[in-house]
């Protein structure tokens, strides 16, 4: 994700908070340098002032658009409150923000300030901003602040420490989670377990299904066993090989680009692109039978909201996303693709028994 940064961030980043500078009382009126202040202790913030910081934060997005309001929020003695306030002119131009995380990342004191006033903090702002159009623009800020006057409760912005370019992160219509269309082509791969029925996505991915539906034609897939199976991951086949032992190519004689694309994810029961790396397809593919999803790699993934949501909902594995071509789903026969993850296997992953086989794999018009 890019990430924009003002000049008075470029400033205070080369900066540290470790300054050999001491502090001078600055009268009211003088301009404060709050980038330069000695850090004279850090620590993990208590409730009291993780709550003091949220309470600010809720003010920041409530009074937005409110000038005056504003004023009272933002360090007027602060040498760089100017970008403060531009980025104040930011958040108002959004019609509605949702918080999704104010949290303190960086809490300490500095000298020659007094019990109320010496406190500052280094607060990561995680929103979602709606626009005027309706797009839903996901963003996380870094701001500083410092807890001025007698009332211990009294904080301030002073500047932006980082601010972030911002990922569009909208609805998008789940279309693979969609159920075929009466007389759509549908794939029917019949394994020793049972049979699995998958939805094709040609328009979002033409060269992988083309490449998958003549090589199943052909017959390359019959008889072959998932050689790769990890239970709560996926279950991969195509692993083709020629007369002489060698791995076969894709039908274009040489592996294929990847195909990307925002309305496609893997969701438990993708049918996505095994590979070796970028744009490197080839004949392999799998399913992803994961019925839970990681949170780490959710929070660190751009993806729609409601993609975010689905994937709690029902499993899979975000990462995967943008480095695995997903080019259909399964709608029918996940107890078959769970059976097949339940095999046992050697250290490779490898089915050690009777592993089990792709019988035929048929395209037909789906029929309810």
């Amino acid at each position: 994700m890019k990430k924009l940064v003002s000049l008075a961030v470029v400033a205070s980043i080369a900066i540290p908070l470790l300054s050999p500078t001491f502090v001078q009382h600055a009268a009211a009126n003088a301009i404060h340098d709050y980038r330069n202040e000695v850090q004279v202790n850090q620590f993990r913030p208590h409730g009291g002032d993780k709550q003091e910081v949220n309470d600010f934060i809720a003010s920041l997005v409530k009074q937005r658009s409110n000038p005056a309001e504003v004023a009272k929020l933002v360090a007027d003695d602060s040498l760089t409150n100017f970008a403060m306030k531009s980025y104040m002119e930011g958040l108002a131009q959004y019609k509605n923000i949702q918080v999704i995380e104010a949290k303190v990342d960086k809490l300490y004191t500095v000298t020659k300030e007094d019990a109320y006033n010496n406190y500052r903090a280094i607060v990561k702002f995680k929103y979602v901003g709606y626009t005027a159009d309706n797009k839903a623009i996901e963003k996380t800020d870094y701001l500083g602040l410092a807890r001025l006057g007698t009332d211990p409760v009294n904080w301030k912005a002073w500047g932006v420490i980082w601010q972030d370019s911002g990922i569009d992160v909208s609805d998008v219509k789940l279309i693979q989670l969609e159920k075929p269309r009466k007389g759509e082509e549908v794939c029917v791969i019949t394994t020793d377990a049972g049979v699995i029925k998958l939805r094709l996505f040609p328009n979002k991915a033409p060269k992988a299904v083309e490449n998958f539906k003549t090589l199943a034609k052909k017959g390359q897939y019959n008889n072959m066993i998932f050689h790769r199976v990890i239970n709560d991951f996926m279950i991969q086949a195509g692993d083709l090989k020629g007369p002489d032992g060698k791995e076969l190519p894709s039908i274009y004689g040489e592996s294929f680009e990847d195909e990307f694309s925002r309305d496609l994810f893997n969701f438990r029961g993708a049918l996505s692109m095994g590979n070796a790396g970028p744009n490197t397809n080839s004949t392999h593919f799998y399913i992803v039978q994961s019925p839970k999803v990681d949170q780490e790699y959710l929070d660190l993934s751009a993806l729609p909201l409601n993609a975010e949501a689905k994937y709690k909902e029902i499993g899979g594995r975000a990462y995967l996303d943008n480095r695995h071509t997903v080019f259909g789903h399964v709608f029918a026969g996940m107890e078959v693709v769970d059976k097949i993850a339940a095999q046992k296997t050697d250290e490779n992953a490898k089915p050690i028994q009777n592993p089990i086989k792709v019988q035929k794999i048929e395209f037909v018009p789906y029929s309810e």
